[in-house]
């Protein structure tokens, strides 16, 4: 019998079928206003705030004026005006620590909640239960009222909710050098906020922990592996691809938070009418922060081409 070289299907593209068809164009629906929010409330609003940034904006007798000034504010941000570095350094330190932290404080939550014992759910509620206040007033007012105190173009304080008494004591005892008490201080004292800041996080964490296959314990369980050998060569490994979601997700939410000082500042130039350079500083602070997020994707890709699910 001699068979034939090529299929009647070979070298074909095989058309789509009806249901194809029509699961795309309801797909297609289902995303629309998704699409439409992005067009509306993104892309349009970074077209204005190109020609705002470029432009000296005033409002005059009811209208805007604009005036074309080049890079004139984005200049003054790094040669005149003596805040904006400051508040960029402290803002992406404050971020260097504060994101290592929220992370392993939620990889550890997950695991604790990951069992099936009485109560869990509650423990699981209480933990997402600061989520749901933040989207309210409640947390409008203690951002404004208590967690922050000054100005982000003057004196700006971060005011904690807890604090603990001062660590200079460190310093007398141990001799330890000045940043690494403030690191402490500012890491223990800003622990209520951290778990504040964690909900998303720890929920993330906990569905993809809970999606690692038994098998993969078990098998470490045969080969003899500790609790510590198999949270890094199992646990982590597998849910590496989440991980990187959580560190993205955090380091927008850390440099978006209402009590970052460059978010303050640009607001407080905004509400002196000054749009121009206030809209200058939002771009070089989007920037750097989209920068920053694709270094972190990059490092992070050797990591998560080798997870499976």
């Amino acid at each position: 019998m001699k068979l034939r070289k090529n299929p009647p299907t070979a070298g074909r593209k095989l058309g789509r079928t009806q249901t194809q068809k029509r699961n795309e164009r309801w797909g297609l629906l289902f995303i629309l206003p998704w699409l439409i929010g992005t067009v509306y409330f993104f892309v349009v609003p970074m077209f204005q705030a190109a020609i705002y940034a470029f432009c000296d904006v005033s409002m005059i007798g009811g209208g805007t004026t604009f005036k074309f000034v080049g890079l004139k504010h984005f200049v003054d941000l790094f040669t005149i005006d003596a805040n904006f570095p400051q508040n960029l350094t402290e803002s992406l330190l404050t971020m260097l620590y504060e994101v290592p932290v929220i992370v392993v404080f939620s990889l550890l939550i997950a695991m604790v909640l990951r069992g099936n014992y009485n109560g869990h759910t509650f423990f699981r509620a209480t933990f997402f239960f600061p989520v749901i206040i933040a989207s309210g007033v409640v947390i409008t007012i203690l951002r404004t009222q208590v967690m922050m105190t000054g100005s982000a173009t003057s004196a700006q304080q971060q005011a904690y909710m807890f604090n603990l008494p001062d660590f200079k004591v460190l310093t007398d005892l141990f001799g330890l050098p000045d940043f690494m008490v403030e690191l402490a201080s500012n890491v223990v004292n800003g622990f209520f906020d951290i778990t504040w800041k964690s909900g998303i996080q720890i929920i993330l964490l906990l569905v993809a922990v809970n999606h690692i296959s038994p098998s993969y314990y078990e098998v470490a369980d045969i080969e003899g592996a500790t609790a510590w050998e198999k949270l890094w060569k199992v646990t982590i490994p597998m849910i590496a691809p989440t991980i990187l979601v959580v560190i993205i997700y955090t380091i927008i939410d850390s440099f978006t938070d209402y009590g970052n000082v460059i978010m303050r500042m640009i607001d407080d130039y905004a509400g002196n009418s000054k749009y121009s350079y206030s809209t200058a500083i939002a771009l070089v602070y989007f920037v750097i922060v989209a920068s920053l997020i694709g270094i972190v994707t990059l490092v992070m890709q050797r990591f998560t081409r080798s997870a499976e699910y």
